[in-house]
């Protein structure tokens, strides 16, 4: 696998955020938001300037520090992919920054709502990578942790919860930019997908998985 297939999602991300920055400049404010506090409402702008390019230029530096991690902890991150989670957790960094620029940009552009919360967000893009992981997850370690959450384990159920997963991140991020009950948009379909699920599945209380 060459290098662009491997890293093909933040290669691409990295260059659609400075594609974007390039094509809208023209057309935003003199000042854009680029931080948001804790309590996810804007708290910092930037002249668009740098702004525009400070979160591409973000996404740029987490990727090449994934790159070089490596080099100095070669068998640790062998054994992250192994289990399928140091491209994931790469990937989802890098996008967290392309996500906070999509809203700078949104807002900039009166696109997206200025209440729009990027730590939900945020949340949403990680429970849309937890969706994904789960394909590739163990059966055995995925299996206790439905038992545990009253679902019988089985493949059905493990598609079901992933797809659920996958639904309710994508409608988060959706939901966020709307600046509207943003939370109901993540946890409604997440929650609603494992009800239904336990009721589907309901795990066999009497006897351990």
């Amino acid at each position: 696998m060459t290098l662009l297939q491997r890293d093909l999602i933040p290669l691409s991300a990295i260059l659609l955020a400075f594609t974007a920055s390039y094509l809208t400049y023209d057309h935003l404010p003199s000042h854009i938001p680029v931080h948001w506090g804790i309590d996810g409402r804007i708290d910092n702008y930037f002249h668009k300037r740098l702004g525009v390019y400070l979160n591409p230029g973000m996404m740029a530096l987490v990727y090449i520090f994934f790159r070089l991690i490596p080099y100095a902890d070669r068998h640790r991150v062998k054994q992250l992919r192994e289990i399928g989670v140091y491209d994931r957790f790469r990937n989802a960094a890098v996008l967290l920054f392309g996500y906070a620029h999509l809203l700078g940009i949104g807002i900039g552009l009166r696109w997206v709502s200025p209440e729009a919360n990027p730590l939900i967000g945020g949340t949403s893009l990680l429970v849309l990578f937890a969706g994904d992981y789960i394909q590739t997850v163990q059966p055995s370690r995925l299996d206790r942790l439905l038992y545990r959450t009253g679902i019988a384990p089985s493949a059905a159920a493990r598609h079901r919860i992933c797809h659920s997963f996958t639904l309710a991140g994508l409608c988060g991020l959706i939901g966020t930019l709307t600046g509207r009950v943003q939370a109901l948009w993540l946890l409604l379909p997440l929650l609603t997908g494992v009800f239904h699920t336990r009721l589907r599945f309901p795990a066999d209380k009497g006897s351990a998985s």
